[in-house]
């Protein structure tokens, strides 16, 4: 068949019978094009699946999300909710149960103990005035410390503190409970000790001469006590001073040792000036010249 002009006068093809030579079938005039495309023609649409499966679906496709990981979860939550369950409860034998749910059983806690400090005792030296000796001596005492203390920490149980009541009941007391120790440091077998004298308020404030004596003399012993350590050097307040000691006052920064306190020893004994029987006899003849002489 040849070409036909339309009613607009444009040209159209040869008319051709309907499902032959590719020509379009007949339409279904109760259906939509596009709704037999998608359903197939001349057939029904199965609508199949859950409400919630279908609206996740068409949420994903809004939203731009893959089917893959929706389809995923929507089996991993089916599988879920198909968990076997019994209608009634099962008797389940003791035995078979874990220990901490077996009747009777009691829970136990773990206890974590600390290491127990290890101490030693350490020799420091306190003062006395006993009846029989009309001076003051130093007199040992021990004071538990760590084993790894150092010398400063040694000192440090003297300071700021006073003798314990049975040492007090024993008559000692400590001079170095009105000072304080700032530092203790040892080098080449010499200790230099820094210490500070307190006021009543605690405030610094320079101590008497018999003060800083006991106080020297308590320390040159105690730090003496420390192996390896043969004399002190005594700062107050970081200043080198005249420290007393039993004969003279020291030139500041002097290495002060026990032989400078040993009058502060218990056995410590004057010395005594004795006479020959040829001296006392000289010095009667030199009194009988004198009274001839005299007369």
């Amino acid at each position: 068949m040849g070409l036909g002009i339309g009613p607009s006068g444009r040209a159209r093809g040869t008319a051709r019978w309907p499902g032959l030579g590719g020509g379009p079938p007949e339409r279904d005039p109760g259906r939509s094009f596009r709704r037999r495309v998608a359903g197939g023609y001349g057939g029904r649409r199965v609508r199949g699946g859950s409400g919630a499966v279908r609206r996740l679906l068409r949420s994903a496709r809004r939203r731009g999300v893959g089917l893959w990981p929706v389809l995923v979860l929507t089996v991993a939550a089916a599988a879920g909710c198909g968990l076997p369950t019994d209608e009634t409860a099962q008797a389940i034998d003791p035995e078979e149960l874990p220990e901490s749910l077996r009747p009777g059983f009691t829970a136990s806690t773990t206890t974590t103990v600390p290491a127990p400090l290890l101490t030693e005792p350490r020799s420091v030296y306190l003062l006395t005035n006993p009846q029989d000796i009309e001076r003051t001596i130093v007199v040992e005492v021990e004071r538990q410390v760590n084993r790894s203390a150092t010398l400063e920490e040694v000192l440090a149980t003297l300071f700021g503190e006073a003798a314990s009541p049975e040492e007090s009941d024993a008559g000692y007391f400590n001079t170095l409970e009105l000072f304080e120790i700032l530092s203790a440091r040892v080098v080449d077998g010499v200790a230099t000790v820094d210490i500070v004298h307190l006021s009543p308020e605690g405030e610094d404030q320079p101590p008497s001469a018999d003060e800083l004596e006991f106080a020297a003399a308590q320390l040159v012993f105690t730090v003496s006590a420390t192996e390896g350590i043969d004399g002190v050097r005594i700062l107050l307040d970081g200043q080198e001073v005249s420290v007393p000691t039993s004969d003279a006052d020291a030139e500041p920064g002097s290495v002060l040792r026990t032989s400078a306190y040993e009058q502060f020893q218990p056995d410590f004994a004057p010395a005594t000036t004795t006479t020959s029987p040829a001296e006392d006899e000289n010095d009667d003849e030199n009194e009988g010249e004198s009274e001839d002489e005299e007369g």
